[in-house]
C-alpha cells in the first residue's frame, strides 16, 4: 500500500484550497457528486432500516418539529473513541417495547453500584437493546457510542453525568487487553467519581473464566416470550391505531402462531410487527405481509433450492439476487457469464449445463425462478429507451439467496465474487450498484476475503467509480456490530495513508453514506483531517461527503444542529487561518446546495434559512424554546465575513434568501430578525458591511425587502 502511486486521475499535493475554483467546481452544473446517494438506495435490501430509516431518498420530505430539544442536542466531546451517539428516537422505542426478565432487576442494582457493567451472550439477543435501557434509566443524559476496538479501556477518559455504551467489544481488540477484575474495578472507581455509567456487550464467542461471571459480567441468555415481546412491538407500530383485543386477536391467528413456534430473536420479532401493523392498518393482507417475513422467505429460499435442480435455473436465480430490477438483457448476460465462470462446478444433481434453445419459453422459465417482467427505460444518449425490467416476485429473496448460496453452495463462492467484480466495470449505473450492494452484504459473511478480492482492488484502482462502488459497499456491513469496528478501522487507515490518494478519496466518500450516518462523530473528525491534507480534490470530496450528511437531516433532524455544531467547533478551535478557512468553505456549501422541500406544493428553500424560520415558530409557541440554530449560523456567517475567500461566497448567499422574500413574504419577519440579530452582535465595522451590502442590494432590486430589513436596522 505505502509503494501505490498517485493515480492520474487525482492531482497531487498543492500549497491550499483556492476558494475561487471550488466555487467553479461546485456551481458546475455538470459535475457528478451524487452517484453514491443514488447508489445508496439499492443497499437498503441488506439493511434492516426499521432503525436507521432509508436517508436518502431524493424525494424525502419533512414538515414538522426541527426543535434540538426534542431531539436531544448532542454534547461535543474531544475523545477520539467517542463514535456516535444512540438516536432517542432509538431510546424512546426501546422504553415503550422492553420487557424485563427475571434478572434485569440484578443486573440493574448492579449498574447502579458498580456503574460498570458486561453483558454476555450470543448474538442478536437482545444485548444492545438491554444496555440502551439500562443506560436510558440510570441517566437521563445522551448515550454516547464508544469505540467496539478502543485499544486501552484504561485511556478512556469519561466526561462527568454522561452514559457510555461499548456495543460488542470484538476480541480482535481483546487481544491488545484483557479484560478481567482488576480493569473493571478501575473503570468503575472511574466513571464513579464522575457520576457517568459504561456498558460494554460482548459476544459469546470470546470465552471469559467462569469466576469473572459474578461482580461485573453478566451471561445474557434469558428472553420474555414472543408473544409478549410481539405485542408490545406491535402496539409501538400502532401507536394506539387499535384496541388491545384487535392486537390479541391477531397473534393468535394460525398463520401468525405457526412462524411464533419458530424460534424468534428479538430482531425477528420486530420485523414481524411491523409487518402485522400494516395488515391492521389495512395496507396489505396477512398472507402477503408474512410473505416478507424474513424467517418465511429464508424456508422458501431453501425449499426453492431444494425443489429445482436444474443447473441455468439455479443461477438465474442467483443472478437475479444480485441485480433485482434490471433490464432482462443485463440479468441474462451476467447469469451466461456466471455460469461460465461455474462451468468447472461438477452438477452433483445431474441436471444439465444448459437447455435446448426451444424447450422451454421465456416466460416459463421466469415464472419457475420467482420473478416476472415489467416495463421501464434506460437514458442513452438520444433520450430515455423503452426496455424490460426483470424483478423477484418477492424482494426479500435478494439476501436470503445470497446467504443461503454462499453458506450451503461454498464452491461457488469464487465465481460469485470474479463476477461482482466484473460488474463493476459495467457501463449500466444500475449494474454496477447493484453488484456494490451485493458486495457489502457478502462482506458480512467473509470481510476478508471480499476485501482482498473486490473491495481493496476497486478502492485502489484509478478508474473513480470503481472507488465509489467500493464506498458504496462499505456502507452496508457498518449496521453489523462484528464488523463495524473492522470498517472503521479500514476507512480510518485508508484516510491517512498520504501517498495513496484512491485510497483516501474512497474513504472520504464511503464517511458520506451510511457509515457517516451511523458514526457521524468519528466520520467528521477524519472527514476534517482529510481536508487539512492540502488536496484540493480531496477537499472537495470531502465538502460533498459533509453536504451529504447534512442533507440526512431530512429524515433525521438532529443531523442538521451536528452539523453546523461541528462546523462552529472547527472554526472556533482552529489552530491556523488555512483550517478555518476549510471550515468556513464547508459552511458555505451548506448554505449553496443544501435544499429542502418545505410544503406540499414541492417549494424548495435552502435548508440552513428553513432551519431558522421553523425554529423561529417553535419560539412563539413555547418558552422553552431557544434559537440555536440562528446562534450558531450567526456566528459562522460573522466568521466568513471576516474572512476574505469566503466573504463574497457568503453574501452572495444572503442576498439569495432576500430574494427568495420578494416571492415568499413568510419569510420577511424571518430575515429581518436574523439582519438584526446579524448586526446587533457584530461589531462597527461588520454593521457597515452588512448595510452597505443591502443599500447595493436595495438599489438594485425591484423588491423593497432589503430596503425594509435596511429602515429596520439603520436605527441600531
Amino acid at each position: 500500500m505505502s509503494k501505490q502511486e498517485n493515480p492520474e486521475n487525482i492531482p497531487p499535493e498543492n500549497d491550499g484550497i483556492n476558494p475561487e475554483e471550488f466555487e467553479r467546481f461546485i456551481k458546475d452544473d455538470n459535475a457528478d457528486t451524487n452517484e453514491l446517494s443514488k447508489g445508496l438506495k439499492y443497499g437498503i435490501t441488506y439493511i434492516d432500516n426499521r432503525s436507521f430509516g432509508n436517508y436518502f431518498e431524493q424525494d424525502a420530505q419533512i414538515y414538522g418539529n426541527v426543535s434540538v430539544r426534542d431531539y436531544g442536542k448532542r454534547s461535543a466531546s474531544s475523545s477520539k473513541e467517542i463514535f456516535g451517539q444512540v438516536l432517542i428516537e432509538n431510546i424512546e422505542k426501546i422504553r415503550s417495547v422492553y420487557i424485563e426478565t427475571s434478572v434485569y432487576a440484578r443486573i440493574s442494582s448492579t449498574l447502579n453500584n458498580k456503574h460498570v457493567l458486561v453483558l454476555w451472550g450470543a448474538p442478536k439477543f437482545g444485548k444492545q437493546t438491554t444496555a440502551v435501557r439500562l443506560l436510558s434509566c440510570v441517566s437521563e443524559s445522551e448515550i454516547f457510542e464508544i469505540n467496539p476496538a478502543i485499544e486501552d479501556l484504561n485511556l478512556f477518559e469519561c466526561s462527568s453525568n454522561k452514559s457510555y455504551l461499548i456495543d460488542t467489544l470484538t476480541p480482535s481488540s481483546g487481544e491488545g487487553q484483557k479484560i478481567d477484575s482488576y480493569i473493571l474495578k478501575r473503570l468503575s472507581q472511574k466513571f464513579k467519581q464522575k457520576n457517568s455509567y459504561l456498558i460494554i456487550t460482548v459476544d459469546s464467542r470470546w470465552h471469559f473464566p467462569q469466576d469473572y461471571l459474578d461482580e461485573y459480567i453478566f451471561s445474557f441468555r434469558a428472553l420474555p416470550t414472543s408473544e409478549e415481546t410481539l405485542e408490545k412491538h406491535l402496539q409501538w407500530y400502532l401507536k394506539n391505531q387499535a384496541i388491545e383485543s384487535d392486537i390479541r386477536a391477531l397473534i393468535q391467528a394460525d398463520p401468525v402462531q405457526t412462524m411464533l413456534k419458530n424460534k424468534l430473536l428479538p430482531g425477528d420479532l420486530d420485523q414481524l410487527a411491523e409487518l402485522l401493523g400494516r395488515v391492521v392498518r389495512k395496507e396489505c393482507e396477512l398472507e402477503q405481509a408474512l410473505s416478507h417475513f424474513n424467517v418465511r422467505v429464508k424456508q422458501q429460499v431453501e425449499s426453492w433450492f431444494e425443489q429445482h435442480l436444474d443447473f441455468s435455473q439455479r443461477i438465474f436465480f442467483i443472478t437475479l439476487a444480485i441485480l433485482n430490477g434490471c433490464k432482462y438483457q443485463a440479468v441474462d448476460d451476467a447469469s451466461q457469464r456466471l455460469q461460465l465462470l461455474s462451468q468447472s462446478l461438477p452438477d452433483k444433481e445431474g441436471a444439465t449445463n444448459a437447455d435446448p434453445i426451444f424447450e422451454r419459453t421465456r416466460s416459463s422459465f421466469l415464472k419457475d425462478v420467482c420473478a416476472s417482467l415489467a416495463q421501464g427505460s434506460e437514458n442513452t444518449e438520444r433520450g430515455l429507451s423503452p426496455v424490460e425490467i426483470v424483478k423477484l416476485d418477492n424482494s426479500g429473496f435478494q439476501p436470503a439467496i445470497l446467504s443461503f448460496v454462499w453458506h450451503e453452495y461454498n464452491r461457488l463462492r469464487e465465481p460469485l465474487l470474479i463476477l461482482l467484480h466484473e460488474l463493476g466495470a459495467d457501463p449500466s449505473f444500475d449494474v454496477r450498484s447493484r453488484a456494490a450492494a451485493a458486495i457489502g452484504e457478502l462482506s458480512r459473511y467473509d470481510f476478508t476475503a471480499v476485501l482482498e478480492k473486490v473491495l481493496y482492488p476497486w478502492a485502489n484502482s484509478q478508474d473513480q467509480r470503481l472507488q465509489k462502488l467500493a464506498a458504496l459497499a462499505l456502507s452496508i456491513p457498518i449496521f453489523d456490530s462484528n464488523l463495524a469496528p473492522q470498517v472503521l478501522g479500514l476507512l480510518h487507515d485508508w484516510s491517512g495513508v498520504s501517498n495513496n490518494l484512491r485510497l483516501r478519496w474512497t474513504a472520504t466518500v464511503a464517511y458520506g453514506g451510511y457509515v457517516g450516518l451511523r458514526f457521524p462523530d468519528v466520520a467528521l473528525r477524519d472527514l476534517f483531517a482529510i481536508a487539512k491534507s492540502g488536496n484540493e480534490f480531496l477537499f472537495l470530496a470531502v465538502a460533498e461527503s459533509i453536504t451529504m450528511l447534512f442533507q440526512a437531516g431530512r429524515l433525521l433532524s438532529v443531523q442538521y444542529f451536528n452539523i453546523l455544531e461541528t462546523i462552529q467547533v472547527w472554526t472556533k478551535e482552529a489552530k491556523s487561518k488555512d483550517d478555518k478557512i476549510l471550515s468556513l468553505l464547508i459552511f458555505w456549501l451548506l448554505m449553496h446546495k443544501a435544499k429542502l422541500t418545505v410544503d406540499s406544493s414541492n417549494n424548495n428553500l435552502p435548508t440552513i434559512l428553513w432551519l431558522i424560520w421553523k425554529e423561529k415558530e417553535q419560539v412563539k409557541q413555547s418558552d422553552n424554546s431557544t434559537q440555536e440554530y440562528q446562534e450558531i449560523v450567526i456566528f459562522l456567517v460573522q466568521q466568513s465575513l471576516k474572512s476574505k475567500p469566503t466573504r463574497k461566497l457568503v453574501l452572495e448567499e444572503l442576498h439569495s434568501w432576500l430574494k427568495l422574500a420578494d416571492y415568499d413574504r413568510r419569510l420577511y419577519p424571518v430575515l429581518g430578525s436574523f439582519f438584526y440579530s446579524l448586526i446587533r452582535q457584530g461589531n462597527r465595522r461588520e454593521k457597515d458591511r452588512i448595510v452597505a451590502s443591502l443599500e447595493r442590494w436595495a438599489s438594485i432590486e425591484s423588491s423593497n425587502i432589503a430596503s425594509k430589513i435596511l429602515a429596520k436596522i439603520k436605527v441600531i
